[in-house]
């Protein structure tokens, strides 16, 4: 069997395949083939991988594969993996190995083909008795990755009355930042556990499945954990791998101490060890007391165990982000480990959450993380994380393939840039060629039949838009003009506050500070830039350029010296942008600078 082909084996082939006989398999009643089963838990599940203990997975390598038999599986069956985005789009796998069983439960190795495309992949068990999922369970990556950020999603308590149901707008902005990664650390629910709801779970799955990346689950406080490993992930506890950077999922709340829990403390220690030489490790629980750092220091171990083992992160569920006060004692001794709590990634109004949904960034670089959004509004200290709601998408033309040109514009109101923002695009088919997409980078074009869906990234800057456009005629794409702008003079601005002689108020700066402008066609032309800085726009000095719009000579550069006047100053980096009224998709030119508010 080639791994290029979808295998379709019986039980009994599969076994005589790999030269054993059925008489290995435990006997078990022969069921009838239904048309239209329901997939429920009695019958077949897909135990691992599963949608809250996903991997990660090169092609040409191999995983390990658990399900649990029901009486619809039996006769032909075939594993493949189905996009998560373009579910036209599917890879057939090969089993490496005879199955293997235990009471219910079989188990083999599959093949991922060399040839698979990267992306994020449901697991699919085709049978006569049906289809079965294990969603957003596999991602296949080309190459791990150094540089990359991941997203933490904190305490949702969706039930309690300020929180009646999942924040869809969620996801939505998620899905533009593209993290490899998304871990929550549990309380989904408000109720399950009291109430003794094990279909819970089935919101909770649904909700995630609207995330464009493979999301690691732990199981919380108010989370029915009896039923947690019968839908969520096999063990309450696990691990992420991603290349060189490890993470370990613990099992600690107050309904389950980790002090208590003395096998799960040998098996952290054990993991660690074996994984030590790895770029760092990072520790995520539910509960945000630090427990288990007081063990460690309890048995007098804490700085080696941190150091040795390369302990950068302690991620932890919460209601409000932390404000570097409580459990603060805990961290002593342990300088480079960073203790990160979240705000509620709902509306809930718990604690002194502030009924908008947020979600963290965590960036990481090497060994080097970065995760505090840089909050403008913030009113007292605290390790920001990111309000929902700012972050947002707005097409043109219907996104489902069906149109044969598609905008999007991207708006980022946040006090902070992205780079490697991403977007599907769909466009319908012409030929067989790819669309043109401008201004962004095409990352992949996946061919979805009747339509192509293209993976584009472009980098959006603090408080400002991106517009993109996919065409299946080029001819649609207007070019961008060719005008290219340069930078001249001092990065760091200090404004100092002023006010008119009617009362209005701003912020100047004193520097000088001049866009040049050069034209390179053959012919005039005649353009209005517009330039913005956090948020606010910058005006041309008027001695110097009276008028707009300007026109620009053939092969001159025009320079216009910049007034530095903003109504509203955000001390930190920044980008001045710049694009064109001409340019119907205002391709942007960007310049980082800081700002800084000069002392009374």
């Amino acid at each position: 069997m080639s791994p290029c082909k979808i295998i379709a084996l019986t039980w009994t082939g599969a076994m005589m395949a790999f030269g054993n006989s059925i008489a290995d398999e435990p006997p078990r009643a022969a069921a009838p083939i239904q048309s239209t089963p329901a997939p429920s838990v009695a019958d077949t599940v897909i135990r691992e991988p599963s949608q809250g203990r996903p991997i990660f997975i090169t092609p040409g390598e191999t995983f390990y594969f658990v399900m649990q038999r029901g009486p619809q599986v039996h006769g032909d069956v075939r594993f493949l993996l189905r996009h998560a985005i373009e579910p036209t789009v599917r890879v057939p796998l090969k089993a490496t190995t005879p199955p293997s069983y235990n009471d219910e439960y079989c188990s083999m190795v599959l093949l991922v083909p060399a040839d698979a495309t990267p992306g994020l992949y449901d697991l699919e068990l085709a049978a006569p008795g049906g289809n079965f999922y294990s969603r957003r369970s596999v991602k296949v990556v080309d190459t791990f990755k150094t540089e990359f950020r991941f997203v933490h999603l904190s305490n949702m308590n969706i039930g309690d009355l300020t929180a009646p149901a999942f924040d869809d707008a969620l996801p939505r902005e998620v899905n533009l930042l593209a993290p490899e990664f998304i871990i929550a650390t549990g309380d989904y629910t408000e109720w399950a556990r009291a109430r003794d709801d094990a279909t819970s779970w089935h919101a909770v799955l649904a909700y995630f499945q609207q995330f464009n990346a493979p999301v690691f689950m732990l199981c919380g406080q108010h989370d029915h954990q009896d039923s947690f490993m019968q839908y969520v992930a096999s063990r309450p506890i696990g691990t992420i791998d991603y290349g060189a950077y490890h993470g370990l999922l613990l099992l600690d709340h107050p309904g389950s101490p980790i002090d208590q829990d003395f096998s799960q403390l040998q098996w952290i220690e054990n993991d660690l060890r074996r994984n030590k030489n790895k770029k760092l490790n990072f520790l995520c629980t539910n509960s945000d007391e630090l427990a288990l750092l007081d063990i460690w220091r309890a048995n007098g171990n804490l700085e080696t165990f941190v150091e040795e083992y390369k302990i950068r992160l302690f991620l932890t569920g919460g209601s409000t982000d932390w404000d570097f006060k409580e459990f603060a004692d805990r961290l002593k001794g342990v300088p480079n480990l960073h203790f990160v709590r979240t705000h509620q990634s709902s509306t809930s109004l718990r604690d002194r959450a502030t009924g908008i949904s947020h979600y963290r960034v965590i960036e990481v670089r090497g060994d080097q993380l970065a995760f505090i959004y840089p909050d403008d509004n913030a009113t007292e200290k605290l390790q920001h994380s990111i309000p929902s709601g700012r972050l947002r998408t707005f097409f043109d033309a219907p996104n489902d393939g069906s149109a044969q040109r598609v905008g999007v514009t991207i708006q980022n109101a946040l006090n902070q840039g992205f780079d490697n923002v991403c977007v599907w695009l769909r466009v319908a088919k012409k030929n067989d060629a790819k669309p043109t997409v401008e201004p962004g980078r095409i990352l992949q074009a996946l061919d979805a039949g009747d339509h192509w869906a293209c993976n584009v990234a472009v980098d959006v800057p603090d408080k400002s838009a991106v517009r993109l456009l996919a065409s299946n005629h080029a001819d649609d794409v207007p070019p961008a003009l060719p005008i290219d702008v340069a930078f001249e003079g001092p990065r760091e601005w200090s404004f100092s506050p002023k006010s008119t002689q009617f009362g209005l108020s701003y912020f100047a700066c004193p520097e000088k500070v001049t866009l040049n402008l050069t034209n390179r066609a053959k012919s005039t032309i005649t353009c209005w830039p517009i330039i913005r800085v956090n948020g606010g726009e910058l005006h041309p000095d008027r001695k110097a350029v009276p008028r707009l719009p300007l026109t620009l000579e053939p092969g001159k550069t025009t320079p216009i010296p910049l007034v530095l006047q903003l109504r509203r100053v955000s001390p930190g980096p920044h980008a001045v942008q710049v694009h064109f009224l001409e340019d119907p998709l205002c391709r942007l030119t960007t310049f980082n600078v800081t700002l800084a508010s000069a002392p009374n």
